[in-house]
């Protein structure tokens, strides 16, 4: 259990006017707890009321996994035979928090929030901005678990560049970067693999395609290390590279230098978009860098702060989050270069190592 997460969520859940926060399961509830059970249909959570004090509320399938984690604190039970929505009414009836106002992640079932609502008089809110709050600051040894994490996915791209070659297929590829992150110490891999025209699609999710003689293929992948992750994207041209390819590619790598050097400590956000945005626009590509120019990294893939120009704060010392600008040719080919940054102690540290040339291979 972290407390200390807690109370900092306790001070900004009153700060909003929440009565309670409801975490579904979750990776922000294993954040808190160190645990997150199976989800279903059935409705579940951990309540965080404004006073400290909290409890879990669980169908009866799920009560024995939670015993074992929340030894001092209570689970509040209902069962299949009973209708969730009276179930639940007479629960939070008993813990005072019926008509209240709940923030809820975003992982809370909106089907059930709003069966609940319509019998206990409750209003839900979106919570996730003060969850993320709650962790946007990494210590000392979660941002030493982030530069393995890192480093994790450093090693492994040096090792795919001796892999890949023409006539394989997609798949073959990200299989050889899943299978290569666990061996080298890493959990929870997670791999896109996006060669020729599948590469302008910033979030592909196919693997069928043959690599192709003179192709370009894009790397984006990443996985935990002692739950805090990684995230890199880099290019690769097999066989060789076509004038544009090389023309797009190096605007792409500029504006990731660019938007890197603009982080340092108390940054406004919207000024590091605008440095990577406008050496892109400049090249004549900005309608092709429809992204945002990176997000926040750490327990989870996606987290605050977000690196856009509609996000007005100033970067603190233990933010990490990343700087991946993109161009995206529909039909043609997509560029992007991403590195993990970190503002720490020391000033800003980019926490991917590997390089930003050109490579064939």
């Amino acid at each position: 259990m972290r407390k200390v997460a807690i109370d900092k969520l306790v001070s900004l859940m009153k700060d909003e006017g929440m009565d309670a926060v409801l975490v579904s399961p979750s990776e922000e509830l294993k954040f808190l707890i160190g645990f997150s059970p199976m989800m279903c249909e059935r409705f579940q959570g951990l309540f965080i009321k404004n006073d400290g004090s909290l409890f879990y509320l669980c169908n009866s399938i799920y009560t024995g996994e939670l015993e074992l984690v929340l030894t001092d604190h209570r689970i509040l039970t209902w069962y299949d035979g009973e209708f969730m929505d009276e179930a639940v009414h007479r629960l939070l009836g008993e813990e005072g928090l019926l008509g209240k106002k709940i923030g809820v992640n975003s992982t809370a079932p909106g089907f059930s929030l709003a069966d609940i609502a319509k019998k206990s008089g409750i209003t839900f809110v979106n919570a996730r901005p003060i969850l993320e709050e709650m962790r946007i600051i990494k210590t000392a040894k979660e941002l030493e678990s982030l530069r393995v994490s890192a480093s994790i996915t450093d090693k492994v791209f040096s090792d795919v560049l001796k892999f890949i070659k023409p006539g394989m297929k997609e798949f073959d590829v990200k299989n050889f970067l899943l299978n290569e992150m666990i061996k080298h110490g890493g959990t929870k891999p997670w791999a896109l693999l996006a060669s020729g025209p599948n590469s302008s699609y910033p979030h592909y999710q196919g693997s069928e395609r043959e690599i192709e003689k003179q192709d370009v293929v894009l790397f984006d992948f990443g996985c935990t290390y002692n739950d805090m992750c990684s995230d890199m994207s880099r290019m690769v041209f097999v066989g060789g590279v076509t004038d544009e390819q090389r023309k797009v590619y190096e605007i792409c790598r500029k504006s990731t230098e660019a938007g890197e050097a603009a982080c340092f400590e108390s940054a406004f956000i919207p000024d590091i978009d605008k440095v990577s945005r406008d050496l892109i626009a400049d090249a004549g590509y900005g309608e092709f860098f429809t992204t945002r120019l990176g997000h926040g990294i750490g327990f989870m893939g996606h987290e605050a702060p977000d690196i856009k120009v509609s996000n007005p704060r100033k970067l603190e010392k233990g933010m990490a989050f990343t700087i991946e600008p993109g161009i995206n040719l529909p039909g043609k080919f997509g560029m992007r270069v991403e590195d993990v940054v970190a503002i720490t102690e020391n000033g800003t540290e980019i926490l991917n190592k590997s390089t930003h040339d050109l490579i064939i291979v």
